[in-house]
């Protein structure tokens, strides 16, 4: 169609010419031959319809740009309607897809509610039975009910009664145990001023050895000068005696290491528990080892021993002094009510050369703190 107006046009536009100004011509008469004049008349109508045809152009122009833009703004509407459309699929494809993601979300959910349902119904007509057979056992135990409350009474004037019990116990416990912190500082002054006396008394130990000493010293020049004769046999056991006690020293004393919160124990068998005392003090001839626990009779004679103890009510304390494996004396206190336990014991024993002594807890004893010492009174022959 818009090639042929164009062609159209370019026939016009080629045909069209400007005439010479119009002149007037004489009418004629009619004839067949055409002449000069009725040439011009047909030029003339040429001519006019030239104009014709070109203000026809003129409107066909203006027609053929109105199309046009029309057409350019139906393409630019049809663009966008397609744009429009292709994004109206994809909503339409994407909200399809949601459908059917929630249809099955939903589905799913349905098959869940479906059985929490039945599981509902399960339990609905479990307590039905139930509540049946408490509507059946209240009225089986209707008429116990007044005797049920009285109980109840009963019971909760006891309770208040243990509580106003529980009340002044704590405050009594609460007075005890102020009064055993008390005893307990006592105790560890105790323990110091027993440890000072050990001390003191190894101090003792050498200022009654030094003179006993110097006079055996002197007994024994006294009886070597004063007889040239042979001596006896009695007389030269004497001279042995002599010159053992004064050639001799033995003392010891020790302690278990003290720590705030560090027991010894418990004890797991009753013979062979033996408490380490790894602290020395004191230890005149070498006759206690302090990674044994036990003391070895390096010369016979009479000893004195002595240990104490301290512990804790929480656990049965005390100790045993053994000699040779064999138990000599003890002391044993028992968890109570009081909040700690000192124990003390002393004996003499005679010794023969290589005989043990040392201390063991009791079985399932636990200590926390202890002092063990021992001295050589006089050796025997």
């Amino acid at each position: 169609m818009v090639t042929v107006v164009v062609f159209l046009l370019a026939f016009v536009g080629a045909a069209s010419s400007e005439l010479p100004h119009r002149r007037r011509c004489d009418p004629e008469r009619g004839q067949e031959t055409p002449t000069l004049c009725s040439n011009y008349i047909n030029i003339l109508h040429l001519d006019d319809v030239q104009t014709k045809l070109e203000e026809n152009q003129m409107l066909l122009r203006e027609r053929i740009e109105v199309m046009e833009g029309r057409t350019r703004l139906q393409l630019d509407s049809a663009n966008g309607n397609i744009s429009a459309l292709e994004r109206l699929v994809m909503n339409v494809s994407n909200a399809q897809k949601d459908l059917e993601r929630m249809a099955s979300q939903t589905e799913m959910e349905l098959r869940d509610a479906k059985t929490k349902l039945e599981e509902q119904e399960v339990d609905i007509a479990s307590l039905k039975r139930e509540v049946g057979d408490l509507v059946k056992h209240g009225e089986r135990v209707g008429g116990n009910i007044s005797e049920i409350e009285e109980r109840l009474d009963t019971t909760e004037t006891q309770l208040r009664e243990r509580d106003e019990k529980l009340e002044a116990l704590e405050s009594e416990t609460g007075a005890a145990f102020n009064a055993t912190q008390k005893l307990l500082n006592l105790y560890k002054k105790e323990l110091s001023h027993l440890n000072a006396a050990a001390r003191e008394l190894e101090v003792k130990v050498e200022a009654l050895l030094d003179p006993r000493e110097m006079q055996l010293e002197a007994n024994l020049t006294e009886i070597q000068n004063d007889s040239e004769e042979p001596r006896t046999e009695e007389g030269e056991l004497s001279v042995k005696r002599l010159t053992a006690e004064v050639k001799v020293k033995v003392a010891f004393s020790a302690t278990t290491l003290e720590s705030n919160d560090t027991f010894t124990g418990p004890g797991t068998n009753s013979t062979n528990n033996i408490l380490i005392y790894n602290r020395v003090f004191t230890n005149v001839g070498f006759a206690y080892n302090c990674k044994t626990g036990i003391f070895t009779a390096r010369l016979k004679g009479v000893y004195h021993f002595s240990f104490m103890t301290f512990g804790y009510n929480g656990h049965t304390s005390g100790a045993v002094l053994v000699k040779n494996r064999h138990y000599q004396v003890s002391t044993w206190e028992f968890s109570g009510s009081d909040n700690s336990d000192t124990t003390s014991n002393t004996v003499i024993l005679e010794l023969n050369v290589g005989e043990t002594v040392n201390v063991i807890l009791w079985k399932g004893g636990k200590i926390h703190k202890s002092v063990f010492s021992g001295f050589l009174i006089f050796p025997t022959l």
